[in-house]
């Protein structure tokens, strides 16, 4: 699948990401259950590989 997306649409993605990241990561260390603080690991390392991707593109 290809995501096609302006140079605005592009930056503002990777600024939410940039954003939402860092509270993801307070989340995770905030004692929440195992298995869901698992889940929210997997998601994080997914939006991770997603920023680098948008990045690279630049």
């Amino acid at each position: 699948m290809n995501l096609e997306l302006t140079d605005k649409q592009r930056d503002m993605l990777a600024g939410v990401l940039k954003d939402y990241i860092p509270e993801l990561r307070g989340e995770i260390a905030s004692g929440v259950k195992h298995d869901f603080k698992l889940e929210l690991k997997e998601e994080e390392a997914v939006l991770k590989e997603i920023l680098e991707k948008l990045v690279v593109l630049k």
